[in-house]
């Protein structure tokens, strides 16, 4: 098997897809092939990244597809940094033309700047990204759960009568979004100076997957940890709720996430709101479990912690704030329509008005087209009047200025009068200083 891989890395990628498809388990000399570091330098450097790209996707679609199984077994064997190859670490990676990655990784800081540390630095780096691989088997093994649970609840809205279908997750964008998750925090700078994100990169150029992917995975993780932090509000929110109940109060409702806040978030995220939630949980539950391992010193410990803010945070947006697809509701008034009714000149100041009535209607969604307007009329009236108070602030601070400059050269207000025509009081006491230090000087020599 050595050989074998060798001279052809890419089989040993088809092997773990062949393996997960038809429920085999892998030889164990095929194992110790497939672990060795001449294998994935192979790898690395002799298969195109076209085709490691392709034979990766094979294993996350298709019939009898078990992309969970197959990311872990890629991770198991070490292949993870080959397949998903860090930035300037494979031949041609036209992305990657200088500059260090930096960021961290679950926490800890990361440096790593491909053949230009040091050994100890290039050790330090790779036992940081062997553990971001570790974090991300972890968060495989959460999804069935995590799925199956957002299945269950969607299969209950539907079962009330509701109209409509709701936004659904993609399996196979989820999958990949929660292997490179621990990665998401990682930059580099291109040739312009600009941060460029490492996991972007590695579905970009070390898979050369379509640009549709490419936005749509950049999308779910720069929004990942906003859902996630709504997730972690839900939960400690049910927690202080139960504590009430336990302690002799009546049963109360988990209050619905902020409508404007979560508007905002499914507007950007548009149709893969749902892949990023699920993603998110994912997240969400391994922090909560990172933090019981650390204050408990075991490794081991799952807890007590469920899907429950997923589930809430679903329901809401499908059922009680009905926010599902609302970046498709058509706005009341368009940009030309704006500059018309408010009278503004073409320019960034417009987008300012587009967004106060996304936001607008997002908190009324029942509102009118007249109401909107009245809306962004005061919101003009109130720019303006901002504008006017700056204005005002700015003058007085100039006149300060100008009354602190002047007493400075003697010539403000403040300064006593000198009817003798001598100096003013501050420089004459300079040069009575100098003078008297100058007699002492001449004394002493």
């Amino acid at each position: 098997p050595h050989e074998t891989f060798h001279d052809d890395p890419l089989r040993v990628l088809r092997a773990i897809r062949f393996c997960v498809r038809l429920d085999f388990t892998l030889h164990n000399d095929i194992v110790q092939a497939a672990m060795s570091k001449r294998v994935h330098h192979s790898l690395h450097v002799k298969v195109s990244r076209e085709r490691v790209g392709k034979e990766l996707e094979g294993m996350l679609t298709g019939k009898h597809a078990r992309p969970g199984c197959a990311l872990d077994m890629i991770a198991e064997l070490h292949l993870a940094g080959s397949v998903f190859a860090f930035p300037g670490s494979f031949p041609g990676d036209t992305g990657h033309v200088f500059g260090p990655v930096t960021g961290h990784i679950l926490g800890v800081d990361y440096h790593g700047c491909c053949g230009k540390d040091g050994p100890e630095a290039v050790a330090l780096a790779a036992t940081h990204r062997a553990r971001g691989w570790d974090e991300s088997s972890a968060l495989l093994a959460l999804l069935p759960k995590v799925m199956e649970s957002h299945v269950g609840e969607r299969e209950m809205f539907l079962g009330e009568g509701n109209n409509g279908s709701p936004s659904v997750m993609d399996s196979r964008l989820l999958h990949i979004c929660a292997f490179i998750l621990p990665f998401h925090n990682l930059t580099f700078p291109d040739a312009k100076g600009r941060e460029c994100s490492v996991t972007t990169h590695m579905i970009k150029e070390a898979l050369k997957w379509s640009l549709k992917d490419v936005q749509a995975v950049s999308k779910i993780l720069q929004h990942v940890d906003e859902m996630a932090e709504i997730l972690s509000e839900i939960r400690t929110q049910s927690l202080q709720l139960q504590s009430q109940e336990e302690g002799g109060a009546v049963q109360l409702l988990l209050p619905f996430p902020c409508r404007l806040r979560s508007g905002l978030l499914l507007r950007s995220l548009k149709e893969h709101w749902v892949t990023c939630l699920l993603t998110a949980s994912a997240w969400e539950i391994r922090s909560c479990r990172r933090l019981e391992e650390n204050n408990s010193g075991d490794s081991t410990s799952t807890g007590a912690i469920d899907e429950l803010p997923s589930r809430h945070f679903y329901r809401a947006i499908v059922d009680e704030l009905d926010l599902d697809e609302c970046w498709k509701v058509r706005p009341h008034l368009n940009g030309k329509e704006i500059i018309k009714e408010l009278g503004l000149p073409k320019g960034p100041l417009v987008g300012m008005y587009i967004e106060d009535q996304t936001r607008w209607m997002l908190l009324n969604p029942k509102g009118s087209r007249d109401e909107c307007m009245a809306h962004l009329v005061e919101r003009k009236r109130e720019r303006e009047q901002e504008v006017v108070q700056e204005a005002e602030d700015d003058a007085v601070v100039d006149d300060q200025n100008e009354q602190n400059v002047g007493v400075a050269n003697g010539d403000g207000k403040t300064s006593p009068d000198n009817t003798d025509g001598s100096k003013h009081f501050s420089k004459k006491f300079r040069s009575d200083v100098d003078q008297e230090a100058e007699m002492t000087l001449n004394n002493d020599w």
